[in-house]
């Protein structure tokens, strides 16, 4: 599951599609489609650099956004206020945590599943004769 012959460039592909992905799922209302269609070239471009290796950093990508959200939404739920000198006003906020759980679930995934990757992969290249 390592990224051995592309390195550096095949992880940023990666995690830059998934986050893609996590974005336009994320504002599909809006510009979702958009953003989702950058994503399938991104991801696709990772695919074939890679050949598939790696491909669990894009749940890592995936938490990015939700993490992000999660930050915004850090004195939710709920109405909050503010006041500066030259006026003042106010936002509802959402809950950050489910936010949060998805987002660092996503990451854990990912990394379990790069771990258990590399298990495997180790365990495969193994000779048989002992």
């Amino acid at each position: 599951m390592s990224i051995p012959r592309t390195g550096a460039a095949g992880f940023w592909l990666w995690l830059v599609g998934g986050a893609a992905l996590g974005f336009g799922v994320a504002s599909l209302p809006s510009i979702g489609m958009f953003v989702l269609l950058g994503a399938v070239v991104i991801l696709a471009a990772a695919g074939i650099v890679t050949r598939g290796a790696g491909w669990p950093l894009v749940l890592a990508g995936a938490a990015l956004p939700l993490l992000w959200v999660a930050w915004l939404h850090r004195r939710g739920p709920g109405w909050v206020t503010y006041e500066t000198d030259t006026g003042g006003g106010g936002s509802e906020l959402l809950d950050p945590v489910p936010w949060l759980v998805a987002g660092l679930g996503l990451l854990a995934l990912s990394g379990v599943l790069l771990a258990v990757g590399r298990w495997v992969g180790r365990w495969r290249g193994r000779s048989s004769t002992r």
